[in-house]
């Protein structure tokens, strides 16, 4: 289990990113969101975010940013829906987590992810 750990002067936030589902732009502020649906608000960027998951992610390569404002978790990922332009996120039982999307950036990821899960294995 992997914990993040934000000090700001009034409080200390927790952040537990084995549950992040995703987290989404708020103008100067990000929002977390849990895949139960809980929102922890952060007090900086999307893109220092998205550095910091990277860095404290211990190799696993979960998060992955999405067009300009939203970053998920693609271990949650239940289907990509371009047409209806909404990515679902789901843990396979009780939570499931629907994000309204551009039908582009949808579409890229969808792309990308086909072409990673297509990919012939090198000869040794």
């Amino acid at each position: 289990m992997a914990k993040l750990f934000f000090n700001t002067r009034d409080e200390l936030k927790c952040v537990d990113t084995d549950l992040v589902a995703f987290a989404k732009a708020d103008g100067n502020y990000s929002k977390v969101v849990y895949i139960t649906g809980k929102e922890i608000t952060l007090t900086f960027g999307i893109s220092k975010l998205e550095t910091i998951l990277k860095d404290n992610n211990d190799k696993r390569n979960r998060f992955v940013r999405i067009g300009r404002s939203i970053i998920i978790n693609h271990y949650f990922l239940f289907r990509i829906e371009p047409l209806k332009q909404t990515l679902v996120l789901s843990d396979g039982g009780k939570f499931d987590l629907r994000i309204n999307m551009p039908k582009q950036s949808l579409k890229a990821y969808k792309e990308a992810i086909h072409k990673r899960v297509n990919r012939k294995p090198t000869a040794k």
